[in-house]
């Protein structure tokens, strides 16, 4: 699938959650214009792909792949269940017949492992199957440096975004096993209190910090785990706090007022957001899954918005040319809104 690389950026206000009902009136597909990104995780190459006539329908001008892309996990030198999960999909996107550009980060199931971080001894492998499968030019820094972190900056008419996407796998220390699990909240992993830990490793938090150094107007980050949600004890930033800590306060630092996360992995989409001790914006949407639904019972969510959504999902940004605003939206199989919120350029 080739990867197109844009640029661009843009400030912005928070104004609030419009609803479902109103955006829907608002932004009818056949009298958009402007500029129009997709996000969403979670394809299982084994597993029927309806979610994307919909998609097709949007026109995307790019579409963010968070993650678990394919499910490969391989313990085999040979990687074998991951190549052969590439080859499939491959074959998938063939038939789909996708007509836009796609960006990409990996999670733990295209990386290789289960919950997998740095003591997964393939990852080198897998990296280049990735790399691969994803048709990175062997010009790009990624195959030069260790992990696939990266940005793109996208412009339109004037403005410009730029789009932050983290390898939460590459450096990623060992996470703490739950003390009780299966309990809600500790269903798998309790947060450390060590602070030595690390999420990104310092060689991608200099590149980080060197980026949050542009003097931008708006800015995405691309998480495949869930930053800013705590409650539940799945894999997130908030079982390695100190490391989650950091980064909220490089963006309480930075020169936007208003920072957006997007995140996948989850099996299930929902809104969340933060304000930081000088009263900056975070918000994020999680986007997942593409084709892989869990019915799950309602989490803790003291930071979300609204429920989660456990059916097919994807996401889509909207930067609407007539009206000067962005919306960002988690939309169903049908590609009706579930949850919504919007900003605005100054």
């Amino acid at each position: 699938m080739p990867v197109i690389k844009i640029f661009f950026i843009i400030t912005i206000i928070f104004t609030g959650c419009s609803s479902n009902k109103e955006l829907a009136k608002k932004t009818p597909l056949s009298k958009f214009n402007g500029l129009k990104i997709g996000f969403a995780s979670c394809l299982n190459q084994d597993k029927a792909m309806p979610i994307f006539t919909n998609i097709k329908s949007e026109n995307f001008d790019l579409f963010l792949m968070m993650g678990d892309n394919v499910y490969g996990n391989s313990i085999s030198k040979d990687l074998k269940e991951l190549s052969a999960a590439y080859d499939k999909q491959k074959q998938n996107f063939n038939k789909l017949n996708l007509d836009f550009p796609i960006e990409a980060i990996w999670d733990d199931n295209d990386y290789g492992l289960g919950d997998g971080g740095k003591e997964y001894h393939l990852k080198e492998k897998s990296k280049e199957l990735f790399l691969d499968f994803w048709d990175i030019s062997v010009n790009d820094a990624r195959r030069q440096r260790n992990g696939l972190y990266h940005e793109i900056i996208k412009e339109y008419k004037g403005r410009s975004m730029q789009i932050l996407f983290l390898d939460t796998r590459t450096f990623r220390d060992n996470l703490m096993p739950s003390d009780n699990r299966g309990a809600i909240g500790k269903e798998r992993y309790i947060p450390s209190l060590d602070s030595s830990l690390t999420m990104l490793g310092e060689e991608q938090w200099r590149w980080l910090i060197q980026k949050f150094s542009k003097k931008t107007d708006y800015r995405f980050i691309v998480s495949s785990i869930q930053f800013l949600a705590i409650g539940h004890g799945w894999e997130c930033w908030n079982n390695l706090p100190y490391e989650r800590q950091r980064l909220i306060d490089l963006i309480d630092r930075s020169n936007i007022d208003h920072t957006v996360l997007l995140s996948g992995d989850r099996h299930r989409g929902g809104f969340y957001q933060l304000k930081t001790k000088s009263n900056k914006i975070i918000s994020e949407m999680t986007s997942s899954s593409l084709n892989v639904p869990y019915s799950n019972p309602e989490e803790p969510g003291p930071l979300r918005i609204g429920s989660t959504y456990s059916k097919e999902n994807y996401g889509v940004i909207q930067l609407d040319d007539l009206k000067d605003t962005i919306m960002v939206m988690l939309k169903n199989i049908k590609g009706e809104v579930v949850n919504s919120f919007r900003l605005e350029s100054k």
